[in-house]
């Protein structure tokens, strides 16, 4: 899933748990996703692109058994929120939970696009889990997860500059979704470490702008449209 859309989710954790902050929430639904990107880059974990690549369908996530997991997913999550009470008390308890739903957010999205590539628990060799909407459909795809978030938008009642950073990004991602569209992602054929980079900085760009703009207030408008309180 998009970054825009992992972070996107931070959103409705902000609304249902006000106390928590939002730029740990944020980091939080994107704790998996730098992990992943960590582990490419020394090697441990391994992406791999086709040479003559055309869309998303053709990178493949073939060995990612401890950031995107279920097990190690939960284990993170549960880490994370201990370490807020360890930190913060009881009165952290809402912060502590909070925290622990966005880590644990992101490999649960993953499951609704990604190609059968999450696997249950690191060193199970088993079956993989995931839709398989990227590999087949991802144009839909993107479709799916960027409904997701402006629903996150919508239940926040968030900006419209941040209902537009959504869309614009959704928009911005149809050639990397599209064989129709293909603007020569080919340059990345191969090269997952190159990727798993990329995917670093729009994840640290995003995540910036979401923040940014989920802090913008503006005018209410009429019932039953966002409006940021």
């Amino acid at each position: 899933m998009q970054a825009i859309n992992h972070v996107a989710t931070a959103l409705i954790l902000k609304k249902k748990f006000p106390s928590a902050p939002l730029f740990g929430l944020i980091l939080a639904t994107e704790a998996v996703e730098y992990l992943w990107v960590g582990l490419n880059v020394i090697g441990i974990e391994r992406t791999i692109i086709d040479e003559d690549m055309r869309s998303v369908a053709d990178v493949h996530l073939v060995h990612m058994p401890f950031s995107h997991s279920l097990v190690t997913s939960l284990i993170v999550a549960i880490a994370a929120g201990l370490a807020v009470l360890w930190r913060g008390g009881r009165t952290a308890s809402a912060v502590a939970l909070a925290i622990a739903l966005g880590v644990f957010s992101h490999v649960v999205l993953d499951l609704f696009v990604h190609a059968p590539d999450i696997a249950l628990s690191p060193y199970f060799d088993g079956t993989k889990y995931g839709t398989g909407l990227y590999a087949h459909l991802p144009l839909p795809a993107l479709a799916l997860e960027t409904l997701w978030g402006v629903l996150c938008w919508w239940l926040y009642r968030g900006s419209w500059k941040l209902l537009g950073l959504i869309v614009f990004m959704g928009i911005g991602a149809i050639p990397l979704y599209s064989v129709a569209v293909n603007v020569g992602e080919a340059a990345l054929g191969g090269q997952g470490t190159v990727f798993a980079l990329v995917i670093l900085v729009q994840m640290l760009a995003t995540s910036g702008l979401v923040w940014l703009f989920a802090g913008t207030r503006e005018e209410p408008v009429t019932s039953g449209h966002p409006a940021a309180s």
